[in-house]
């Protein structure tokens, strides 16, 4: 964000909140073209650019986040009924693999 000095002045002499207006609307929109000090001005660099595109994009996404269940009900209910008729078996091998496997993804993150 780039602030001049001429609005680091102006910021000093900006009244209270609350307080009323010591120049009328009309008379300022007036002013405005006689070559006073122009308003301030705000650049966003690349990286906010950037950050406030990725906000918009996220919050597009969601609703569609929220709609989604927190456990996937019918998973769990399969599962439960394969360990209860002791139909599901899981390999020492596949059980290692896994631990392996997410260990290096630790290390990526």
């Amino acid at each position: 964000m780039k602030i001049s000095n001429i609005e680091s002045i102006r910021a000093g002499q900006i009244a209270p909140v609350g307080a009323a207006p010591s120049v009328a609307p009309a008379a300022r929109s007036a002013d405005a073209g006689s070559g006073a000090a122009p308003a301030a001005t705000v650049e966003l660099s690349p990286q906010a650019q950037a950050l406030s595109a990725a906000k918009a994009e996220a919050a597009r996404f969601a609703p569609a986040v929220a709609a989604v269940p927190d456990t996937r009900d019918t998973l769990v209910t399969d599962l439960k009924a394969r360990i209860d008729a002791g139909t599901y078996h899981v390999s020492g091998n596949d059980i290692a693999d896994q631990i392996v496997r997410r260990a290096q993804a630790d290390r990526l993150s």
